[in-house]
């Protein structure tokens, strides 16, 4: 079994870009979150979401008759004028694009999720492929709060420690993911409340499907067995909490609930 790591192989965000307009900083702690509010949806300027360079922005398409989703990061902005991103990619090729063409901009920062509606003035080649966007008359933004959680279908495996003779861990089912723990789903109890499970599990991070490895051990807070939602079967559940998550671990998880908020916000736990 593997002990507590990571394997990933990420480019540095925004490098050869920090001079534009701002330098580059941290990846803020994730907002603690577990409901979008309606009510508390209203509009911001695009200063006012304090958005940092190499940040992950989500584009659609509007003429793209699949709207599908693309992900790029946030070179910098001048304000009045212009937005500048990096061209989103598909099997490192940049998407074709349209100079005219209407986009939705979406992203998360803070305690908000954000989005705003453009078009593409200009498709830039050289140095390397990025775009202008026409600056927002405004930007919706609908704030989060609570624990965010999200939920998933992710394929895992557990192994307890306190468990003698336990040669193989055993297989689940991630159905909700936070940062700081998740909610594990089973055929049999994986152990007691209190007692460390070795957890490991692989999410894909965008913007060019990077395969993160997470192996990391995690605490059982609640166990319970119930029906699953649509079937007659019952499983046992288990809360968990990460217990020794390291800050670049913490960081592309982050990145990856992000990812699937701004995919799906009815996702949501």
């Amino acid at each position: 079994m593997l002990g507590p790591g990571i394997v990933a192989t990420m480019p540095a965000a925004g490098r050869g870009a920090t001079w534009l307009y701002s330098a580059l900083r941290p990846i803020p702690q994730p907002a603690h979150v577990t409901t979008l509010d309606p009510s508390k949806i209203s509009t911001c300027s695009l200063e006012s979401m304090q958005l940092h360079v190499g940040d992950r922005l989500q584009l659609e398409l509007l003429t793209d008759s699949t709207r599908s989703h693309y992900y790029a990061t946030l070179i910098g902005y001048v304000s009045g004028h212009s937005v500048l991103m990096r061209t989103p990619q598909v099997q490192n090729l940049p998407i074709p694009v349209r100079e005219g063409e209407p986009v939705l901009v979406r992203t998360f920062s803070g305690r908000h999720a954000y989005t705003f509606e453009s078009r593409v003035d200009r498709v830039c080649r050289i140095p390397y492929p990025y775009l202008h966007l026409a600056y927002p008359a405004q930007v919706q933004q609908t704030l989060i709060r609570g624990a965010l959680r999200v939920r998933v279908n992710l394929t895992a495996t557990a192994l307890n420690a306190a468990k003698q003779g336990e040669a193989l861990p055993s297989a689940l089912t991630i159905a909700d993911l936070s940062i700081s723990g998740a909610l594990l789903e089973a055929e049999k109890s994986l152990g007691e409340v209190g007692e460390t499970l070795e957890l490991a599990f692989k999410f894909l991070v965008q913007p060019n499907n990077y395969e993160v490895k997470l192996a990391t051990p995690v605490e059982i807070k609640s166990v319970r067995k119930t029906r699953r939602e649509r079937k007659l079967d019952e499983v046992f559940t288990h809360g968990v909490r990460f217990a020794k998550l390291r800050s670049t671990e913490g960081l592309l998880l982050q990145s990856y609930i992000q990812q699937v908020l701004l995919d799906d916000r009815s996702r949501v736990v």
